[in-house]
């Protein structure tokens, strides 16, 4: 629970959460933590469509009915692949 602590307060999840603009290699870091600290997530992507725009969905499991959910909508300029 500590490494969740660590992850949760950590300046790259509060550099995920109020950037306009998500660079994948921070989502990447993200994850990598996730799994590194054995913390149980989901990632979805959800491609666009003619009637919405791209969007992912991170959540990551506290306890059995607590769970912490972010989600990162794209426009067309929303991500950053560097």
């Amino acid at each position: 629970m500590k490494e969740l602590v660590n992850i949760l307060s950590a300046d790259l999840l509060r550099s995920l959460v109020n950037s306009k603009r998500l660079q994948i290699k921070q989502l990447n870091s993200l994850i990598a933590l996730l799994i590194k600290a054995n913390i149980q997530f989901t990632f979805t992507f959800e491609p666009a469509s003619s009637v919405r725009e791209a969007k992912a969905i991170l959540t990551i499991y506290l306890r059995p009915n607590v769970s912490v959910t972010i989600t990162f909508d794209f426009d067309s300029c929303g991500m950053l692949l560097d």
